[in-house]
């Protein structure tokens, strides 16, 4: 490897290259939100003298790692804002970009997996950048005081407001890459989805990115937005259990406290980090804004995994859910247990969503889509959550974030390859098709998707017996949301 040096707008940065791929890791694209910018808006990042080292992996956030995960073994810091870049060294100029958030429910995750190594990427044209972002407490804890603090009016979203932040830097700096700042596509799975469709929802944010691709992660679930109110009222009552009695003082208590017991919004106010509806940074419930069409209509790729099955506690959630959707209590009669009708019930109502979320899109609003399925069954699991996400960046045989390594065969290389193949496509073109590819036709064409698996096809709607049950009820409660 060689020294790669790069000029960006805070100074001179030394990464790596093998002649084909540049690599710069931990570029900082904001300034540390620590001390007096804990709990605060992204600030610039500094500039500074010298050449700074761009070789080595970024802190993650302060989060609690996953038990036997890689995680558990990464260094973490408050001092997070940074991301990598991995580009093309070819001094040819003009490439498409994709930016990469990664899931974790907002509550854990970061930049420099694995799995997430770009050179798949860059070796085809496309400069990738992956991003850190602050989760938990500090990335999406309200406070009334925030109001009050914040010149734009933004309250909470810190998360969120540094992915922003990050793609303000991208379209300063990324063209000293190779990189085209008018032709970003933002990405990510599960958590890192939501964050693309809270983007697509932030008038701030528009403009900054041109075409989004998402990984089984949405916004239609109600529990995920909170009212500024109770969010509010969750921050003074966290406050309060470390005897603050207002944000200045409670930005004094050091991480190690917060975090001594697990993490403190579970363990104290039993929430999740969720998006708060400020009314300023997310002017409404982001379900409503995109249902609606109130949002930045940019062209998707979106699709789910076959097997997916994210849920609460069995015994609250079926009811709930059921409830939600008027389903009839016979639906699931033939699973064996109330876990495994709760799981059944996960899965078909998470692929319901994104089904009809696509629908309506496409063919209310006229905005392009294409919709998948990820099949490919490898673990006693099946096709789980983010199984698909090696296949994409081709990192098959990178060390998996948690969990023995998969045993892929020469089929899922070709899938591998296959779905690589279609995302540079939609980078670059902002649809998936070309380059002697299968035809992926657009949602509006047809109640199909594409389902990718050891054979690659297109397919039915249609998957299992209860999706003729569950998607119309979905889309029922949907489309009752429509604002207009």
């Amino acid at each position: 490897m060689a020294e790669k040096i790069v000029k960006v707008k805070e100074g001179l940065l030394s990464g790596t290259t093998d002649g084909k791929t540049a690599v710069f890791m931990g570029i900082p694209y904001a300034a540390p939100p620590v001390g007096e910018l804990r709990w605060r808006a992204p600030q610039p990042a500094a500039h500074w003298d010298g050449v700074l080292d761009a070789t080595k992996n970024p802190p993650m956030p302060v989060q609690v790692p996953m038990p036997n995960s890689l995680f558990e073994r990464h260094p973490m810091s408050e001092d997070c804002l940074y991301l990598n870049i991995f580009a093309p060294d070819d001094n040819v100029g003009n490439h498409a970009v994709l930016v990469w958030f990664y899931g974790g429910s907002l509550q854990a995750g970061c930049s420099d997996s694995p799995v997430l190594y770009g050179k798949a990427y860059a070796e085809d044209g496309i400069v990738l950048v992956t991003v850190n972002y602050r989760v938990g407490v500090f990335g999406f804890m309200c406070h009334p005081d925030m109001r009050s603090e914040d010149p734009d009016g933004f309250s909470g979203n810190f998360g969120h407001r540094d992915q922003l932040a990050a793609l303000k830097w991208i379209r300063e700096n990324i063209s000293a890459f190779g990189g085209d700042s008018g032709n970003v596509t933002i990405s990510g799975q599960s958590a890192g989805s939501a964050s693309c469709c809270a983007l697509m929802n932030a008038p701030a944010a528009k403009g900054y990115f041109h075409a989004a691709i998402l990984h089984s992660g949405d916004v239609f679930q109600p529990e995920r937005d909170v009212t500024l109110e109770d969010a509010e009222s969750w921050g003074v009552t966290l406050a309060t259990q470390f005897g603050c009695s207002s944000l200045e003082e409670f930005r004094g208590v050091p991480v190690e406290t917060l975090y001594a017991d697990g993490d403190p919004m579970m363990k104290y106010v039993h929430q999740f980090a969720a998006a708060v509806i400020d009314r300023a940074f997310l002017p409404d419930r982001q379900g409503e804004l995109l249902l609606s069409n109130k949002c930045y209509g940019v062209p998707v790729i979106i699709g789910t995994n076959l097997d997916e099955g994210s849920r609460f506690a069995a015994e609250r959630y079926v009811p709930a859910i059921s409830s939600r959707l008027g389903l009839p209590e016979s639906l699931y009669a033939s699973e064996p247990d109330i876990n495994s009708k709760a799981n059944a019930l996960a899965r078909d109502y998470w692929y319901a969503r994104h089904l009809v979320f696509a629908e309506i899109r496409s063919r209310d609003y006229g905005l392009p889509t294409w919709e998948y399925v990820f099949a490919r069954r490898l673990a006693p699991q099946g096709a789980f959550h983010g199984m698909e996400i090696p296949y994409t960046f081709c990192t098959l045989d990178a060390e998996p974030d948690f969990g023995a390594p998969l045993p892929y065969t020469p089929e899922d290389r070709e899938l591998s390859e296959l779905m690589h193949s279609y995302w540079v496509n939609f980078v670059r073109n902002h649809d998936p098709n070309g380059g002697g590819l299968a035809y992926w036709p657009e949602k509006k064409e047809g109640d199909m998707h594409m389902r990718f698996d050891a054979s690659s096809c297109v397919e039915d709607d249609v998957i299992r017996d209860t999706d003729r049950t569950v998607k119309p009820a979905v889309e029922k409660w949907m489309r009752s949301r429509i604002t207009l």
